[in-house]
């Protein structure tokens, strides 16, 4: 009897925990955990020290995985999961330093999202460490020929930082679903035009090892101080979304910096750390991922024969018991009781959309607010494309308002001319530009060939560029000859003195397309842009005698060949005759001059 009761107990024991082992087996992650993987130098790891203020409130739905080994001083373990409370990498610090951006990355996600979600971010950061720490294949050498202060930072990491970030997000993967990577990285390696490349080396890894998708997992590259020694890099990391789908590059313009020439301050973090998160947060939006429990779909286009827009409105409601829903647009309300409705009449600009359900208990649930924006048809300045070879006066961009056909950082013009727009601009040239705005252009180009263009700029500070996209492609050969190029403006001692920069473009294609130019570095005065082919057909070089042709009759053909007109030629005077362009001019004889007009 004894050992039937034995055995029959046993079985039970044994049975509970099958059933429990098969429970946790089919548990499937909860989608509305969000995961982020956060990687760096000091940076990223935070180098202000903690404020006790911001040790304090931090919501539960905002979690840490701790990264570093198990830490005897704050009690924390490998794997393990906690509320966010800074540091989020490492705990221990020699002065209590650690705050960083992704505190405020975070909060701010928490703050704004569905309060159904929750996020869990996985920090793993190397002071000092070239992006060769994270790299599979150059990690250990990188790390064995590295300063010993360095090496004990890995240690913390078993001294495979790559690795350690996979062994977590792994474990993270358990309970939630990974939904973006953040970077910010690079001062130790400012001005390696391969960095980007180095850096998609790294993204790839990762994606694969954790058995993601690029197209669903967005890449967040932070720049760097716009102050101190490792400034310039930041023209590198602009060339990432280039190199890199998917990957979109945050601003650390007016982030306060630190004392040092690297770091940034508490306040410097805070706004890094929310800029990361409104990207994050529009990239959700867009992908209909940021409120689980009522989402929002919103479809516009223009009526171009009637300038106003329409907009389709839809709301995909999974609410249980739902009694009502009202969806409002600016404020006021649209309409009730409906999940489709048709705004029409939309004015031009930007609107913002949303909606309320309530269920039979009155429980209000919101969905977040989508901008919509309508915009009025993008159209060439004075009718007709600018011709390419040829020139483009710099203020004559298209038609179309912000957003649309240019966008500038703030709505006034501070050189107020009487085209009302929010562009910078005198009657002659574009002036007050900053990082981040641009410029488009309809453009004909006549004839597909390797182009040269000749920019006519003023700067009177240092490190002032842009560049030039063709229908949103780079255009301009970087160093190693790869699109994602750079127009470097030089110091001209003012915004009065003027000199042509000249740039070799890639192959531009024949037709009509839209040509942008965006700045990259602050303050530069832009007249004009005049575009040359650089092999033009059927044009042998410039044949002219010191720059003259002789005086006498010639007819003039253009670079294709074709019969432009009968001219007179004294003293140079053709000049005055034929417009901007590639000419050839043959005398009564047969004898042929190749010239370049340029006014």
């Amino acid at each position: 009897m004894k050992h039937t009761f034995l055995l029959h107990y046993l079985r039970m024991a044994l049975s509970l925990c099958l059933v429990g082992a098969s429970s946790l087996a089919i548990a499937e992650p909860d989608p509305n955990y969000h995961i982020y993987i956060c990687w760096g130098q000091s940076n990223m790891e935070g180098n202000a020290t903690v404020p006790d203020s911001e040790k304090q409130g931090v919501d539960e739905r905002f979690r840490m995985f701790y990264t570093a080994d198990n830490c005897s001083q704050c009690g924390k373990k490998k794997c393990g999961e906690y509320t966010a409370v800074p540091p989020l990498a490492r705990c221990f610090h020699w002065n209590n330093s650690g705050f960083g951006p992704v505190d405020y990355f975070g909060r701010t996600l928490v703050e704004k999202l569905d309060p159904s979600i929750k996020v869990g971010v996985v920090d793993v950061a190397i002071g000092g460490a070239s992006i060769d720490a994270f790299r599979k294949t150059k990690y250990q050498s990188y790390l064995s020929s590295a300063a010993s202060w360095l090496q004990d930072y890995a240690k913390s990491y078993g001294s495979n930082p790559y690795g350690r970030i996979i062994e977590v997000a792994k474990e993270a993967q358990k309970v939630g679903v990974i939904k973006g990577i953040l970077v910010h990285q690079g001062e130790t390696n400012t001005g390696d035009q391969n960095w980007p490349n180095n850096l998609k080396e790294v993204y790839q890894n990762m994606l694969d090892d954790l058995g993601l998708n690029g197209a669903d997992i967005p890449l967040l590259v932070g720049e760097v101080r716009y102050t101190g020694p490792c400034s310039g890099h930041n023209n590198v990391i602009r060339k990432v979304p280039s190199v890199i789908p998917n990957s979109y590059v945050i601003s650390a313009e007016g982030c306060e910096a630190a004392g040092d020439e690297y770091h940034f301050t508490v306040a410097g973090y805070k706004l890094l750390g929310k800029r990361y998160a409104e990207k994050m947060l529009e990239i959700l939006e867009k992908n209909g991922s940021s409120t689980p429990q009522a989402g929002i779909k919103i479809e516009t286009f223009i009526n171009k024969e009637s300038e106003p827009g329409e907009v389709e409105i839809i709301v995909n409601n999974e609410i249980e018991n739902t009694k009502s829903i009202e969806i409002y647009a600016d404020g006021q309300k649209l309409v009730s009781g409906e999940t489709r409705y048709v705004w029409d009449n939309v004015s031009e600009g930007t609107h913002t959309i949303w909606a309320v359900a309530y269920d039979n208990n009155n429980k209000e649930y919101t969905t977040s607010k989508k901008e919509v924006t309508i915009f009025m048809p993008q159209t060439p300045f004075n009718g007709v494309p600018f011709k390419i070879p040829g020139k483009i006066e710099a203020e004559e961009f298209d038609n179309g308002g912000e957003g649309n056909a240019y966008h500038d950082n703030d709505e006034e013009n501070r050189n107020g001319t009487t085209r009302n727009e929010g562009v910078d601009m005198s009657a002659t040239a574009v002036g007050y530009t900053q990082t981040g705005e641009w410029l488009e252009y309809t453009v004909d180009i006549q004839y597909e060939d390797e182009y040269i263009v000749e920019s006519k700029v003023a700067s009177g500070a240092n490190g002032a560029a842009f560049t030039f996209y063709l229908d949103n492609s780079f255009i301009v050969p970087g160093d190693d000859g790869t699109p994602g190029g750079f127009v470097k403006v030089p110091n001209t001692g003012d915004w009065e003195t003027f000199k042509v920069v000249e740039t070799k473009l890639n192959k531009l294609t024949k037709g009509t397309h839209v040509l942008k130019v965006e700045i990259t570095g602050d303050w530069v005065d832009i007249d004009c842009f005049t575009f040359r082919c650089v092999n033009p057909t059927g044009v042998e070089s410039i044949s002219a005698e010191n720059g003259l042709i002789p005086d006498g009759n010639y007819s003039v053909y253009d670079i294709a060949g074709r019969f432009v007109k009968k001219i007179t030629v004294s003293q140079n005077s053709y000049k005055n005759i034929l417009k901007s362009g590639f000419y050839i001019l043959r005398n009564s004889k047969g004898k042929n001059y190749t010239l370049l007009v340029r006014k």
